[in-house]
């Protein structure tokens, strides 16, 4: 059984038929994330650890790129992957639609993979749990909206294009701007890059192209962090409205700092256990009630910072 919490809003079961497992056999499970190079993985692994642990018939193995633009090095991952000892394969598409043929390939030889996080095009999978990335566009919005008096100039810095997750929450803030704030006009919506030095840069230069913004939204870790420092590069951290997603000590320190207003948590924890809870069902032969599965999503601001619901998500081993 999944676990309990998660909002299920699309009906479906389980599709294909599994490969037969055998009794008392650990399963090899594979997870493939986008990247190694942010906190948000380590949560996640720390979700998906727990669900292995509690299953005790799983061997886990976790390879992913360095960075989430290497799209080539995660399809290389996933193909090496495709072969007979692999019952399940969990992955992250760092792009939507080129991923699509080697999971293909990998369904094709009876492999059951889970997408997590992001989404992929076609429906070559069994089951998709990811944040409701729109609705967390949405209170990144609102939150911004507010702090400007729903009037101003902000930008979006995205990270790399093809990335389903974080368009999802660039439409989602744009939705709200149009929908409540139309007096808030987006200057400029920009891919940053993949790594928080590219980000650094693309914002540097955004910030030079646009002096006057009042407000900013980046869209992941790597953007947020870009974003912070390119703001304390122009001595303008704290001077200006800005709205970030997920969660590191810096970030957390800047949001204490008031160099951040609020930061969009998910719950990779969550993510990583009820996709690796999803796979062992699907590799048995269990009935899913629902292919995709959406996980949700917190406003972090300084006056929820210390409340245990909070704490928890920021938890890497609780």
């Amino acid at each position: 059984m999944l676990a309990a919490g998660c909002w299920l809003p699309v009906q479906a079961q389980v599709q294909g038929q599994a490969k037969p497992a055998a009794k008392n056999k650990a399963l090899h499970v594979v997870f493939i994330p986008k990247s190694s190079d942010q906190v948000f993985w380590d949560l996640m692994r720390a979700g998906v650890d727990r669900a292995v642990q509690e299953d005790g018939q799983v061997r886990l193995t976790w390879r992913g790129p360095a960075h989430n633009d290497d799209t080539e090095a995660q399809i290389r991952i996933l193909q090496a992957y495709t072969r007979a000892d692999v019952d399940a394969i969990l992955i992250t598409p760092t792009d939507r639609s080129r991923l699509q043929q080697a999971v293909r390939a990998a369904t094709a030889l009876g492999i059951k993979v889970v997408v997590v996080d992001s989404a992929l095009d076609g429906s070559d999978y069994s089951n998709m749990v990811a944040t409701d990335n729109v609705r967390g566009g949405r209170l990144a919005a609102r939150q911004l909206a507010e702090l400007l008096g729903k009037q101003g100039q902000v930008a979006i810095l995205r990270t790399v294009a093809g990335s389903a997750s974080t368009d999802e929450r660039a439409q989602g803030f744009m939705a709200y701007l149009k929908e409540s704030a139309p007096g808030i006009k987006v200057l400029e919506d920009t891919h940053g890059g993949a790594t928080t030095g590219q980000a650094r840069h693309s914002a540097l230069e955004l910030l030079k192209r646009h002096p006057d913004l009042d407000g900013v939204f980046a869209v992941n870790e790597s953007s947020t962090d870009g974003m912070l420092r390119a703001l304390r590069d122009q001595g303008r951290a704290g001077k200006l409205r800005f709205v970030g997603f997920d969660s590191t000590d810096l970030l957390l320190q800047a949001l204490q700092q008031k160099e951040i207003d609020g930061l969009v948590l998910q719950d990779p924890q969550q993510m990583g256990y009820v996709g690796l809870q999803a796979a062992l069902a699907a590799v048995r032969g269990e009935a899913v009630k629902d292919k995709s599965i959406f996980t949700d999503t917190t406003l972090l601001t300084r006056e929820n910072l210390q409340s245990p619901a909070v704490k928890k998500l920021l938890c890497v081993r609780c």
